[in-house]
């Protein structure tokens, strides 16, 4: 809780009688429509009982934070959401999102965030576990905060928008170029997975690694919601070589990350018109998250009329994790051996190294 001059910041788990203040107007890419609110709200007051449900639906679930300015003499408005999902089964890591609705009327933004931030650290549900943040590159407050906590940059991606879409557009789309042959875009499934997971950690760095701590069960989780992957058939096997996995990010907007590995493959700049066809069909029409230095499918879309948007940057805090002993059979304690020894005379003193005279 910060005070001053009568006024206070607090914050609280978002509940159903902050509806009422929520200020009038709320940013369009949030999406703060009242269905997608009371949704929230069910899984914010579930997430308590994450020990008891079953998984993957207690990694399924999201705590939600709300930030309040309060006075003597005016109405108690919501200035701002943080939003935390677990990012394995496990719950070793934390998606943090963070969603500004208003200024503060008496606090500076920096006092804001930093109470948000520090009760969702805090936060009994996902308490003393490794975290990841995501924020625009040109939020100079919000990044300052995060360093000031611990976290460090891990990598940048740019967000794409679908083209706009135009009357004559809409009402006679041109279909995409079919597939080739060997290719074609399936769903996630138990049996491609793995390969998913190894293209994710073939572009991420040993530190992003470790704070994700993901199996490949946990991958399965983000099925759905545009989830595909571009597999090739080649001499009756099959191998993954793309993926367009859903990232879950504030509420009402879809996002996708396109992950491929480090060297790059004509056959998935082949298949990009089909798949990006699929997803403008979908509503809302989800954005996609690319590899700032991935400049070759950044060309790619951008010949395909999706317009590059602004630069996120991903960043991270770990928690050093204890490792247990293993116990090695056969070697016994230095104090076990030493005591079996028994001297039968008394020990000679140390002899002196001083010169004699």
């Amino acid at each position: 809780m910060v005070p001053t001059a009568g006024y206070r910041l607090r914050v609280e788990s978002l509940k159903t009688s902050h509806l009422a203040q929520l200020p009038n107007a709320q940013p369009a890419p949030y999406g703060l429509n009242p269905n997608s609110l009371q949704g929230l709200i069910v899984q914010s007051w579930f997430s308590r009982f994450d020990d008891w449900l079953p998984e993957p639906l207690n990694a399924r679930l999201t705590r939600a934070l709300a930030l309040i300015e309060s006075g003597a003499e005016s109405v108690d408005r919501v200035e701002a959401l943080a939003l935390m999902r677990s990012g394995n089964r496990r719950q070793t890591c934390w998606h943090l999102d963070l969603l500004a609705l208003a200024s503060p009327r008496h606090f500076s933004r920096h006092q804001g965030l930093r109470l948000l931030i520090q009760e969702a650290l805090n936060d009994q549900t996902a308490r003393n576990h490794s975290w990841l943040v995501r924020c625009d590159s040109q939020d100079r407050p919000l990044l300052d905060v995060l360093r000031e906590m611990g976290f460090q940059p891990l990598r940048r991606s740019r967000i794409w928008n679908p083209p706009i879409a135009e009357a004559e557009d809409v009402a006679d789309p041109t279909p995409a170029a079919p597939l080739p042959a060997s290719l074609v875009w399936c769903d996630l499934t138990r049996n491609n997975v793995r390969q998913l997971l190894a293209l994710e950690q073939a572009s991420i760095s040993p530190h992003h690694r470790q704070i994700l701590d993901r199996h490949w069960n946990d991958l399965l989780d983000l099925r759905g919601g545009g989830s595909k992957l571009l597999v090739a058939d080649r001499d009756g096997s099959r191998q993954v070589i793309a993926g367009l996995i859903q990232r879950p990010w504030g509420m009402d907007a879809p996002r996708l990350e396109l992950m491929r590995g480090l060297a790059w493959d004509e056959r998935i700049g082949a298949a990009m018109p089909t798949a990006l066809e699929h997803l403008q069909q979908q509503r809302p029409t989800p954005s996609l998250l690319v590899a700032e230095d991935d400049q070759t499918l950044g060309g790619v879309l951008d010949g395909l009329g999706w317009r590059p948007g602004s630069l996120e940057v991903m960043l991270g805090r770990s928690v050093w994790r204890r490792v247990s002993q293993r116990n090695l059979g056969g070697i016994r304690p230095l104090q076990s051996m030493l005591g079996r020894l028994q001297p039968q005379h008394p020990p000679l003193p140390t002899p002196s190294l001083a010169p004699r005279r």
